[in-house]
């Protein structure tokens, strides 16, 4: 025969307790994980190439019969081009010139699906390769709109693909207030963007290395 047996609410509570704060704690600790590695690893920038709009573009133009229409479709091409590469070339500067938190490479957002086939440039021009680069821990920028907030911004992603969680900087807006008060200065959109950028990492890293040290 069977005996029912007491268990003391308290120690039902103490489990539920337990229970529940397993994932928060993991949550926790995710973002102090990443800014340590990413300070000993890399951070790869994902280009937008705009690749399907410019070879459709390409393709209506050339598809095109009415001289109207095709002026009009290769403009818009001539236009989508400049802006990649604009880009590109700007963003790349300021990385150069405004970042040392970690190691930079880059490369184009259609290389995504295979990244051992993937041309990878570093901040100093020199191509290496995903072997390479992965011996290192790995994040990823990408240039995208946000989910919550529907603007352009940079997202910081970790090796497998995820979103890192906050505290850990994340969602670089690429707009804002602050575009209206670069016209009065020297300083560009990217250059300003990936100094707090820097910036950022720093001052959570900072963060980070005081706790653990004053713990």
């Amino acid at each position: 025969m069977l005996r029912a047996f007491y268990i003391h609410p308290s120690l039902i509570v103490l489990a539920l307790c337990i229970f529940i704060s397993l994932p928060v704690a993991s949550q926790t600790l995710e973002p102090v994980t990443s800014i340590r590695e990413l300070r000993d690893g890399y951070l790869i920038v994902r280009f937008p190439s705009m690749k399907s709009k410019i070879d459709t573009l390409q393709s209506m133009a050339r598809q095109a019969t009415d001289p109207a229409t095709k002026t009009r479709l290769e403009k818009v091409l001539n236009e989508t081009t400049e802006q990649r590469d604009a880009t590109i070339r700007e963003y790349t500067d300021a990385f150069r010139t405004q970042y040392n938190f970690s190691k930079v490479a880059f490369f184009m957002d259609y290389e995504s699906r295979d990244l051992s086939k993937a041309q990878f440039q570093t901040i100093e021009g020199k191509t290496v390769t995903w072997e390479q680069i992965n011996t290192s821990p790995v994040y990823f920028l990408y240039f995208e709109r946000t989910e919550e907030s529907k603007i352009d911004a940079l997202v910081v992603y970790n090796n497998e693909g995820k979103i890192v969680p906050r505290p850990f900087p994340n969602n670089f807006t690429r707009g804002g207030f602050s575009f209206l008060f670069l016209k009065f200065t020297e300083r560009s959109i990217p250059d300003s963007k990936v100094k707090n950028i820097n910036k950022r990492f720093y001052k959570f890293w900072e963060d980070v290395t005081y706790q653990k040290t004053k713990n």
